[in-house]
């Protein structure tokens, strides 16, 4: 895992305007991703300019909505973001506080419906343990792993999106590695590291597998 620091991506250019629309987290920050984390997706979206997005774990829908506002135009006017959560708990296996967190999301209103881009969501309720890739390969160009923390789920979800990845340039993101919370998640991913080319990017909770386009280097 290469460890770098937030400039080194804030720094590259890309073709878009300086403005964002952007949301603040939810007060106890549980289930959601920081404000500098938000910053740092965002721009990995703007440097892949995906056509289709897929986020493993809506929760309640934050973040879909974030990627939704800032999605670049492409004359597309179909769903180009899939976000997948679970419709129930039934023999569902969880670590930490996932499972209160996936309690709270069942039945409420995710927030990407206040959009008026929601047209361009498509929200599947499905067990990912369960999740079928074959109709998804290589459609995604953006894909955030952010769902169940448990080992298998990290592992089945993380090979799916291996399969679902399409060509350059394109960007697989996950939350919660280094949290103290899902030790086994940090542990498979210095392990897939090993294997693909994998950064950490400080004082975040996010590691990305980038394909083609380069990390700038440090300063240091």
């Amino acid at each position: 895992m290469e460890h770098i620091r937030p400039y080194q991506l804030l720094t590259l250019p890309d073709p878009f305007g300086e403005e964002v629309k952007f949301f603040m987290p939810q007060p106890q920050g549980l289930g959601s991703i920081s404000t500098i984390e938000s910053i740092l997706l965002l721009k990995l979206m703007r440097l892949v300019n995906p056509p289709y997005i897929f986020e493993f774990g809506t929760y309640k829908g934050l973040t879909t909505r974030l990627l939704l506002e800032n999605l670049p135009e492409n004359g597309v006017d179909t769903e180009r973001i899939y976000t997948l959560d679970l419709p129930d708990l039934e023999d569902v296996r969880f670590q930490g506080t996932d499972k209160v967190l996936a309690s709270e999301a069942l039945g409420f209103s995710r927030k990407y419906l206040s959009s008026s881009r929601k047209r361009l969501v498509k929200q599947i309720f499905q067990d990912s343990m369960t999740l079928d890739p074959a109709p998804y390969l290589s459609k995604f160009q953006f894909i955030f792993v952010d769902a169940n923390h448990e080992l298998n789920y990290v592992r089945r979800d993380t090979e799916n999106a291996f399969k679902m990845l399409s060509g350059r340039p394109s960007c697989i993101i996950w939350h919660d590695y280094g949290n103290p919370e899902f030790p086994e998640l940090t542990h498979y991913l210095d392990g897939l590291s090993n294997e693909f080319k994998m950064y950490h990017i400080g004082d975040t909770m996010l590691a990305f597998h980038l394909v083609g386009i380069e990390v700038a280097p440090s300063k240091s």
